[in-house]
C-alpha cells in the first residue's frame, strides 16, 4: 500500500477521476518515494480501501499476499509478499510492517522484519465530501544489492502500477451504489 509499495514500467501513472504524480529518487542507497493520488471519492472511502490489510493482494498488482500478523490487541503487524520482474531478474520482498493508525486521516508504517533493510513512510489522506487527496511517502532500501539505475527503475515501475490498482479500486467502490 500498502504499503509495500514497491515495484513495475512506464506504466501511465494517471486514473480515471485524477492523476497519480510520483516521484522516486536515490539518496546513497535510500529510494525515496513520494506520490499523491486524486480520487472523486469521500476520504473516508480513500481511508478504508487503503486500510483494507488483508485484501490488498486482491488488487494491488505484484502483491501476493498481505496479512495481519500480529495478536489481537497487539500492536498492529503487517506481513506482504510481493515480487516484480525486470527483464530476466525476478525480485521477491517480503517485509513486516508495525503500523500506526489514525483513521480516516493516515497510516504510518515501519520495517519490523523482512528483506528490505528500510521501509518506512506513511498513507495520508486529505479532502471533503465528495474528492480525496493521499499522500504517500516512503523511503526504502533492499537488504540484497539491486543495481543502482535498476532499482530506481524498478520501484518506479511497481509503485505506479500498485497505485493505479488503489486507485481503481477506490473508483471501483465509489461506484457502487450506496444503501
Amino acid at each position: 500500500m500498502p504499503f509495500l509499495a514497491l515495484m513495475l514500467s512506464f506504466i501511465k501513472p494517471v486514473g480515471a477521476a485524477g492523476p497519480i504524480d510520483l516521484h522516486v529518487d536515490r539518496d546513497a542507497g535510500l529510494l525515496r518515494v513520494r506520490a499523491t493520488i486524486s480520487a472523486a471519492a469521500a476520504p473516508e472511502l480513500c481511508y478504508s480501501v487503503i486500510a483494507d490489510f488483508d485484501r490488498l493482494a486482491d488488487f494491488i498488482p505484484g502483491l501476493r499476499s498481505s496479512r495481519i500478523v500480529s495478536e489481537p490487541g497487539q500492536p498492529l503487524e503487517l506481513r506482504q509478499v510481493g515480487e516484480t520482474t525486470l527483464g530476466l531478474s525476478r525480485y521477491t520482498i517480503d517485509v513486516t510492517l508495525a503500523l500506526s493508525t489514525e483513521t480516516p486521516r493516515q497510516i504510518t508504517f515501519k520495517r519490523v522484519a523482512g528483506n528490505l533493510a528500510v521501509m518506512e513512510g506513511r498513507w495520508q489522506v486529505h479532502g471533503g465530501d465528495a474528492a480525496c487527496t493521499i499522500d504517500y511517502l516512503a523511503d526504502m532500501q533492499p537488504a540484497f544489492w539491486v543495481p543502482p539505475v535498476i532499482g530506481t527503475l524498478l520501484v518506479r515501475r511497481q509503485v505506479a502500477a500498485q497505485l493505479d490498482g488503489l486507485k481503481a479500486e477506490i473508483d471501483r467502490r465509489a461506484a457502487l451504489p450506496r444503501p
